[in-house]
């Protein structure tokens, strides 16, 4: 499906494609600010912890250091509209775009823009990952797609995450970036909820963001999904940047579904 490749006799990854794929896939950048910030905060600013501290917790996975990781989360967050926050993503994305070109070009000879998203990858690196600055802990998920929030620290409305997604990243200098929310479904009923997503996408459009897409489903109803799936075989989600039947997913795969933030309107 990938024209050129036919005609040369040659494959797609061996300059075989007419216009060839040049793939940076961005996993994990809203995890990196995350963590960033909290050391940033709670070392250097607030002076709660030392260096030593941190490390000897995230070495344990936090084990017997439970108030150092209840620190950790509770530190600054992507997705509550915080000027500073903000500004902090947008920094460590331009630092990741400014990296991409001085690594020079493919090895076809080629450069194109960098990608922002993480298909289910964010899962992969997750599971062989340690704990994190964040507060999260050894083995799980990474954040989804590219400017989603971290599942639980979301605390400040829809709103509030759709203008920190469109502030996260230059999408002009970005190929593509995902952005997903979770919506419980009755706050997306009738005339006014069908109008209040219309206005939160407009939001987000206007600021220059580009993608967004959404689950409207219940965690109650997701998680009896796991229980019983022989009762939701036609039950399909929104990963990040693909849809799939929920029953058919990886366990690790589900439980990041579950645990992404359950929104409502005001």
């Amino acid at each position: 499906m990938t024209g050129g490749c036919i005609e040369k006799g040659t494959d797609c990854w061996d300059n075989g494609a007419k216009f060839t794929a040049d793939l940076l896939i961005n996993v994990g950048t809203i995890d990196a600010a995350n963590g960033l910030m909290a050391v940033k905060k709670l070392i250097f600013e607030d002076k709660k912890l030392t260096m030593k501290q941190l490390k000897q917790a995230l070495a344990v996975n936090f084990e017997g250091y439970e108030e150092i990781q209840r620190m950790c989360l509770d530190a600054p967050k992507h997705g509550n509209d915080e000027d500073e926050m903000n500004n902090f993503v947008r920094q460590c994305y331009d630092v990741v775009y400014e990296a991409y070109y001085k690594a020079g070009r493919n090895y076809c000879g080629k450069k194109s823009k960098p990608e922002a998203y993480s298909n289910s990858l964010h899962n992969l690196f997750g599971a062989v990952m340690g704990a994190l600055p964040t507060g999260r802990g050894a083995g799980r998920a990474l954040t989804d797609g590219s400017v989603s929030a971290m599942p639980g620290t979301d605390k400040n409305g829809p709103t509030a995450l759709v203008n920190s997604a469109a502030k996260a990243l230059d999408t002009v200098r970005f190929n593509s970036n995902h952005f997903n929310m979770k919506f419980h479904p009755a706050a997306l009923e009738g005339t006014r909820g069908t109008r209040n997503l219309l206005a939160l996408i407009k939001t987000y459009m206007d600021q220059g963001g580009s993608h967004i897409q959404f689950n409207v489903v219940s965690s109650k109803t997701l998680k009896d999904a796991q229980l019983h799936p022989e009762k939701y075989k036609d039950l399909v989600v929104r990963v990040a940047g693909f849809s799939a039947y929920f029953t058919r997913l990886d366990p690790g795969v589900q439980n990041e579904i579950i645990k992404r933030t359950e929104l409502t309107f005001n």
